[in-house]
């Protein structure tokens, strides 16, 4: 039998637990790590079933965080593509509050890292020398 798809307040209940368990977000997978991360997995399904009244194995939990953070990715590039676009109007991109924490969660793996200096973005006229090389 299929499990049922998990409801909002659901998605926001496990966000509420995984953040809590600081290493499921943390970069390392040396064995160590990777032992702590798949105990952590564990005491969020069991606290996960117990409050949702319907038994979800780690594995589950876990594959819904990965298709959160792919769905977050991919929001959050279409907002940066969709700021950078010229002419022909703005798509709407309605907001998601828990693809909004997702975000926060992950940080610049999610959001892209600012260049404070350099890119194309800005011109300073006052560096040209008129010779058309710069």
């Amino acid at each position: 039998m299929k499990a049922r798809a998990l409801g909002k307040d659901e998605i926001l209940f496990l966000l509420d637990l995984i953040s809590k368990q600081k290493v499921i977000t943390t970069k390392a997978t040396n064995a160590t790590n990777n032992k702590l991360k798949e105990e952590a997995w564990k005491s969020i399904a069991q606290e996960f079933s117990t409050m949702a009244g319907e038994l979800r194995r780690p594995e589950q939990l876990r594959l819904k965080w990965e298709n959160l953070k792919k769905s977050a990715r991919k929001r959050n590039s279409l907002i940066r593509q969709n700021n950078l676009n010229t002419g022909g109007g703005k798509m709407y991109i309605p907001p998601d509050e828990a693809l909004d924490r997702v975000t926060s969660m992950l940080g610049a793996t999610c959001t892209g890292f600012t260049v404070e200096f350099g890119g194309d973005r800005e011109k300073n006229d006052a560096t040209r020398c008129g010779c058309g090389i710069h």
